[in-house]
């Protein structure tokens, strides 16, 4: 029974009386209104709090991380077109917050990469290249923009896990045999931690607002420098049930008051005397 309405970017939460009550989008240049019994905000750890900010909640979109990374590049002959499945293999450096996995990336991504830092031969090298993904568990900071802005310096305990974890990459990209070796300028995915749950959202993920939750990456509470897929499934599980278990509950409530009443207008009324 559900629509799904494509190209609409939502602008705000509609809230009354301290509930929410439904959206307000823009679809086609146009804006619209749209309804329903629980509001669940899904648009990511950078667009979630923006939406929210517009709603009424303005602590959203602070002190947040978004896993900075690197790669570092090396040749081998005769290793192939790169067209392996990337992320296959890896490490994970726990107690360092550095992750080191393969990724072997789409040809236009890595020539826009070396482009950035002017690597203008490299860039158009593909086949017997082995890139190495570093990526890092960073420290909470930074501001999200209400125009979707990000600015998050790295620290300097960001910077020395970004070269520890790249010394490590160098390293093996050597013992392979590897020649040519260099490393990609700084970027990053999975920003998260901007609703954080325990400050912006319960334990079920409810914000201030009745009937108003947040269901992605932004409600994580630290950050962990690993993938966040599996989490943001559990997580949309876990308020399936919960909202599931709350409707249920209401039904039951309405049915026994619904009971309740009948009985009362069924009951013969006593008659008094004078």
């Amino acid at each position: 029974g559900a629509r799904l309405i494509t190209r609409a970017k939502v602008k705000k939460v509609i809230i009354e009386n301290k509930q929410a009550v439904g959206v307000e989008y823009k679809h086609n240049r146009e804006i619209y209104r749209a309804y329903a019994p629980n509001i669940i905000v899904a648009a990511g750890g950078i667009g979630s709090p923006i939406i929210l900010r517009q709603s009424g909640i303005r602590s959203a979109g602070y002190d947040f991380f978004f896993d900075p990374l690197v790669f570092v590049y090396g040749t081998i002959k005769g290793l192939g077109n790169g067209k392996s499945v990337p992320m296959s293999a890896g490490v994970h450096f726990e107690e360092d917050g550095i992750v080191m996995t393969d990724f072997n990336m789409p040809r236009m991504l890595k020539i826009g990469f070396d482009l950035e830092i002017l690597k203008l031969k490299q860039a158009f090298s593909y086949a017997d290249t082995l890139p190495i993904m570093i990526k890092i568990r960073d420290d909470l900071g930074g501001s999200v923009s209400n125009n979707g802005w990000v600015n998050k310096p790295l620290t300097d305990a960001d910077k020395r896990k970004l070269d520890k974890g790249s010394e490590h990459a160098r390293r093996v990209l050597v013992n392979a045999g590897a020649s040519d070796i260099y490393r990609s300028y700084k970027v990053a995915a999975h920003p998260g931690g901007t609703v954080k749950i325990g400050e912006l959202v319960d334990a079920n993920l409810k914000t201030r607002f009745d009937n108003l939750y947040v269901c992605d990456c932004s409600v994580m509470p630290r950050e962990w420098g690993l993938p966040p897929t599996t989490s943001i499934i559990a997580l949309g599980k876990r308020l399936a049930k919960h909202l599931l278990a709350a409707d249920r509950a209401g039904k039951k409530q309405d049915h026994a008051a619904a009971t309740v009443n009948r009985e009362t207008m069924d009951a013969p009324m006593a008659a008094t005397a004078n």
